[in-house]
């Protein structure tokens, strides 16, 4: 039962969700652990675990678990768009499923590397995995925009035999339906979530396009149909029409839209995953910026989640970098800032 509360209400309920959060000095704590275990039994002391997988699944889950604890306040048009920001979740046990058809893996294997979600975003496991071809997946997915961008892609993965279309083009299914989701809130809770939602939906096109261009040497007519552009608050096409000239790191960056904005201040940015950190961390500041100033509208819900996305991105980043015996020093280097 969805309970009709005031995003007042729901604002005070996330100050107190994010005392919780593992940033500041809670998150620097992690950093003097000796290895993953002192993790679990510090982030999640009850925890039965033996390994680091079972571990970053469990993460995920009490990550998707607290977000679901904020959409059961939500109604109307704002409870559509934060469900549909929740499918990301969905959508990433799809393509695990998919890796695991298309490879024939055994389905004990493939379902151990699965993140367990509540049955609203639940999938036929076993019978996408029993499917003969990806046109069955497709009939089998309950989420018709998925569904139909795996069959639309359906004859490219037949003369490819690869997923990267697929892939691509299920991501930019959901971020393009979040962006017509949040076309249908109220004007001030758009006005806040386009905010940090434009800048995420840029940030995804821009990295995209570069490792598109960079790592894939795809043309840009090839890569210029996977970004999510004309539906506010994504970008205008336009704006990626040199940079998808680039053909270089530097070239791309200078020509990205909105270059000086999406680095903010700083050194200059040396390679792609320095630039990705950077993004994130400029992508934190704001969702801060927004939670601390947004009280009557669904700003503050917005940059709760992002926050939330950040903190799950760090403590997965903890994991791995105490599994390679990173020095604290250097680990800090390595977690997204977020001062």
């Amino acid at each position: 039962m969805v309970i009709p509360v005031d995003l007042a209400f729901v604002g005070a309920k996330l100050h107190g969700m994010r005392s919780r959060v593992y940033e500041g000095p809670r998150l620097d704590a992690l950093r003097s652990l000796h290895n993953v275990f002192d993790m679990i039994a510090a982030v999640s002391p009850t925890l039965d675990v033996t390994s680091r997988m079972r571990f970053e699944q469990h993460l995920v889950r009490e990550h998707v678990s607290a977000l679901g604890r904020v959409a059961v306040y939500l109604t109307g048009a704002n409870a559509d768009f934060f469900d549909w920001q929740l499918e990301r979740y969905r959508l990433e046990n799809l393509k695990v499923l998919l890796r695991g058809w298309k490879t024939r893996q055994a389905p004990a294997e493939v379902k151990s590397r699965l993140v367990e979600l509540s049955t609203d975003y639940a999938l036929p496991v076993d019978k996408i995995l029993a499917a003969t071809d990806i046109g069955d997946i497709a009939r089998l997915v309950p989420v018709k925009p998925f569904a139909r961008e795996i069959s639309r892609r359906a004859a490219q993965f037949d003369d490819t035999k690869k997923l990267f279309a697929v892939e691509a083009g299920l991501d930019a299914v959901h971020l393009a339906e979040l962006c017509r989701r949040a076309g249908s809130l109220a004007a001030g809770d758009r006005s806040e979530v386009s905010e940090l939602l434009g800048f995420e939906v840029l940030m995804v096109d821009v990295l995209f396009a570069m490792r598109a261009r960079l790592n894939y040497d795809l043309a840009a007519e090839e890569v210029r149909e996977f970004l999510v552009t004309d539906v506010p608050p994504a970008p205008p096409g336009w704006e990626f029409a040199v940079m998808l000239e680039g053909k270089t790191f530097a070239e791309m960056l200078r020509a990205a839209p909105r270059a000086k904005m999406l680095v903010g201040p700083g050194p200059d940015v040396a390679g792609l995953e320095e630039f990705q950190q950077r993004l994130w961390e400029r992508l934190y500041r704001l969702a801060n910026r927004l939670f601390t100033r947004s009280s009557l509208h669904m700003g503050v819900v917005e940059a709760f989640y992002y926050i939330k996305r950040v903190e799950l991105n760090n403590l997965i980043r903890v994991v791995e970098l105490l599994r390679q015996e990173v020095p604290p020093a250097e680990m800090a280097r390595r977690l997204i800032r977020l001062a």
